[in-house]
């Protein structure tokens, strides 16, 4: 499989740092997830703007903030093109036709979403413009229980194949779902982002687990043991 140029955790730090440009991270707030602070670096180090790294993920780290706090918080393909532009200029970086920058041009983002701002938007975890609201998209995209449900079962999945539940190995298993038909799967960041954290979103289902096991005398109802 060919890995795309741009990745999607480039193009989540794409978005968290437009919304969070111009506003100062809580020095209280949780810290970047290591995926989203090293694609930043690489791709700030690969354009030539090393220097331009703290602000760049200082923005990110607002904006991610920023969404936890206020989950109805959007932007449009418009503000997110000046708030890049302003950056790029700052920084004297420019793009070009085959010259991928960072923060990733909209046009890249709107072609991995099949054309729809507001299907990047959810992609990242993030709500829609009220502008646009397309199919299957909308401030209520997953229910509780299919979160925990996708959850559950990307964990379970991991326990037969005996793989790690890394953040990574989600996302190639939602991919691989998805093609088999199932699209009841939240984004990988638009877990993290309901969760706080990754490992949170583990921790919730193990949670929960205990809870049924516990009420249940161990197993858990409609599952067989030793199955």
């Amino acid at each position: 499989m060919v890995t795309p140029l741009v990745s999607e955790s480039a193009i989540t730090a794409s978005l968290f740092f437009a919304i969070g440009y111009g506003r100062t991270p809580s020095s209280q707030g949780p810290a970047l997830p290591e995926e989203l602070r090293e694609t930043v670096a690489a791709r700030l180090g690969e354009q030539g703007s090393g220097d331009s790294l703290a602000q760049a993920l200082d923005a990110v780290r607002a904006g991610r903030e920023a969404v936890q706090n206020d989950a109805t918080l959007t932007i449009s393909v418009q503000r997110y093109e000046q708030h890049r532009s302003q950056f790029l200029a700052e920084h004297a970086t420019t793009g070009g036709k085959g010259k991928n920058v960072w923060p990733v041009g909209s046009t890249t983002i709107l072609k991995r979403a099949g054309g729809s701002w507001n299907s990047a938007l959810a992609s990242a975890g993030l709500a829609v413009s009220s502008r646009e609201r397309a199919a299957g998209f909308g401030r209520a995209r997953f229910t509780t229980e299919q979160f925990q449900a996708a959850i559950r079962d990307f964990a379970l999945a991991a326990a037969r194949e005996g793989s790690s539940t890394s953040y990574r190995n989600y996302t190639e298993w939602r991919k691989q779902s998805q093609e088999h038909g199932r699209m009841d799967l939240p984004s990988g960041p638009s877990i993290r982002n309901s969760y706080g954290s990754w490992s949170a979103a583990l921790q919730s289902v193990s949670d929960q687990s205990s809870t049924v096991r516990s009420s249940t005398g161990g197993e858990e109802p409609g599952r067989e043991s030793g199955g």
